[in-house]
């Protein structure tokens, strides 16, 4: 029996390489059946867009330009393959659901998603907000950027503080001027929600005057996590950090899952308990939503403070609505001890749990996972983390900002010639999620075969290796990272690697196959028989006399990869041809659809 795998290049090889940790062996897999994971560019969208594209122009059609490049006031090119990244582990997901049905008499054994379905994930709540029923007023942009930061020895660095008290007395004590941080503060605790920042003066005048040591300091003075951003040669002298980890937590075996019955989705049947917040651990709730499980939400009485985060969507923010929709919700005070038993007994009659506290939180309260196995000897257990087992970090807060820095991001996001920045989308939050929801599947593929219970520990760090696992790999087994990356991992962009200024908006061109590049001459009427810096600059001054949507048009049809950049999400969720992959959550809100098609 054998797992297999097809596709674009790139996700197909993440898809497999992750398979091959959680399973090893993918042509021989004894007690399995035979599954296909199937991967495309678009997927469901194919018959709208067609069957070519790079990872560049997916980024442009699904909105990441745009939000990645929405504090700098233009779109922008990630330089990691973030949508490729989220596609592949969404493969590995899908094909372990599979397996988790076919050991429960299920019949589906082939699972499809697309890089473009990845990419739309990785704007999931932008688009919502973008269609929401009640608009978020925009803040006045202030004439200075938000985070990062740069230090007066010349280091770049990531903040993060969750009380304004705090954030008051840090900036301060740095030498800002007390009249600007009440301003800089509702910009900066929105960043999350509106994927933008900007600040009025001050801040970062403050910020260059203070050696990072000395910043270091006094944040943990008054309570506020300081990350640098760190290079790909310091990522690569720490240990990295895999999926896969299984922790057995019953000494014997546990009643198997429930028989699926007829076609029914994998996860049928299986009730996941979910206490979680932000976007990390409700993202994989929802996703393991989509594949059958009944998710059960536990929120502190009165409900969780997210659902009041605007805009609305309904009744809700559409934030809240966009990672928790379709779940079922019990309030419980846990900081309580009968809210403690009441979660116990739900937690009795369930088969995984999932939460994101903070670190001793669960062993405190009595819920870590060799206590509630004393109940439930076959409870799949989930502790979703920003750090996980990154023993450096255990005194700082584990969120996407500073994962992103810590992980080398700033790097891999941006060009040679650039200073290193974190971006403005989750990145981490994201592939925190996917890493999260496939990290329970194989835990309950595990309790599937064995009956025992498991516990895993996904975190945001995990994620963020995940997304740039190809480019690491490279590096720190010393494999040629081609004409495109410098020797330090960072991208190398000519004019056609950005997204090209036209008449009426941007247009992002992929052309770095020999044979693409030529029918890209050819359709811009530039001479030569071969790729050239002269050639190239001359197809970027062509392209830049057209319109976007007309040169889309034209080398579509002319076999190269192109797309223009989807700047408005509002005009996505509209546009006919995303119909396939986006999903109604109220009259006018919207969110990406289930990201996976199972067949028998």
């Amino acid at each position: 029996m054998a797992v297999t795998v097809s596709g674009p290049e790139l996700p197909t090889a993440i898809c497999r390489r992750r398979l091959t940790s959680t399973l090893g062996r993918l042509d021989r897999l004894d007690g399995l059946p035979p599954v296909h994971s199937s991967l495309s560019w678009f997927g469901p969208a194919a018959a709208a867009f067609g069957d070519r594209a790079t990872e560049s122009t997916i980024q442009a059609r699904s909105g990441l330009m745009a939000v990645h490049g929405w504090d700098a006031g233009r779109p922008q090119r990630l330089g990691l393959e973030v949508a490729s990244a989220a596609a592949g582990v969404l493969a590995s997901s899908g094909t372990l659901a599979l397996l988790v049905g076919a050991h429960r008499g299920g019949q589906a054994r082939e699972v499809a998603t697309s890089v473009l379905q990845g990419g739309l994930l990785l704007v999931a709540h932008h688009l919502a907000a973008a269609t929401a029923d009640r608009e978020l007023l925009p803040s006045p942009p202030g004439p200075e950027p938000g985070p990062p930061f740069c230090s007066a020895d010349g280091e770049w660095f990531e903040i993060e503080v969750f009380e304004a008290e705090a954030w008051r007395s840090f900036w301060r004590e740095m030498g800002a001027p007390d009249a600007v941080l009440g301003r800089a503060w509702t910009a900066f605790r929105s960043r999350y929600y509106r994927g933008i920042c900007s600040f009025p003066s001050g801040l970062h005048q403050a910020a260059a005057r203070a050696t990072l040591a000395e910043t270091v300091t006094l944040a943990g003075k008054w309570g506020v996590s300081v990350s640098r951003l760190r290079s790909y040669a310091e990522v690569l002298a720490e240990p990295g950090w895999q999926g896969g980890h299984l922790t057995e937590i019953a000494a014997g075996t546990g009643p198997a899952l429930p028989v699926l019955a007829g076609d029914s989705a994998p996860l049928a049947g299986i009730r996941l308990v979910e206490a979680t917040n932000r976007m990390q651990g409700p993202l994989a709730g929802l996703l393991l939503q989509m594949l059958g499980a009944t998710v059960v939400r536990v929120e502190p009485p009165g409900g969780d403070v997210g659902r009041m985060v605007p805009p609305s969507c309904g009744d809700v923010g559409s934030f809240f609505r966009c990672y928790n929709r379709g779940k079922e919700t019990v309030e419980l005070d846990l900081a309580t001890a009968a809210g403690r038993d009441d979660l116990r007994a739900v937690l009795a009659e369930s088969d995984a749990f999932l939460h994101n506290w903070r670190p001793g939180r669960a062993e405190r309260w009595g819920l870590d996972a060799p206590g509630l196995a004393k109940t439930n000897r076959r409870l799949v257990y989930a502790a979703a983390s920003g750090w996980g087992d990154g023993p450096a970090n255990s005194e700082i807060i584990g969120t996407d900002f500073l994962v992103q820095a810590y992980a080398g991001f700033g790097e891999g996001l941006h060009p040679l010639g650039e200073p290193p920045r974190t971006s403005r989308a989750l990145l981490t939050d994201c592939m925190g999620a996917l890493v999260t929801c496939e990290a329970l599947l194989a835990a309950l593929l595990h309790r599937a075969r064995t009956g025992h219970g498991v516990a895993v520990g996904p975190s945001l760090l995990e994620g963020a290796m995940a997304a740039q696992a190809h480019v690491l790999d490279a590096l720190g087994g010393g494999t040629a990272l081609g004409d495109r990356r410098s020797p330090e991992g960072r991208p190398i962009w000519g004019p056609l690697d950005r997204p090209i200024a036209t008449d009426d908006g941007y247009l992002a061109v992929g052309a770095d196959e020999p044979a693409d590049h030529r029918r890209l001459r050819q359709a811009c009427q530039v001479a030569g028989e071969h790729r050239s810096a002269a050639a190239d600059d001359a197809i970027a001054a062509r392209l830049a006399e057209g319109t976007a949507e007309q040169w889309d048009k034209l080398l579509t049809e002319a076999g190269v990869p192109a797309a223009a950049v989807m700047t408005d999400l509002a005009a996505l969720a509209v546009d006919d041809r995303f119909s396939s992959v986006v999903e109604p959550l109220s009259d006018t809100c919207r969110a990406p659809a289930n990201p996976w098609t199972l067949t028998s």
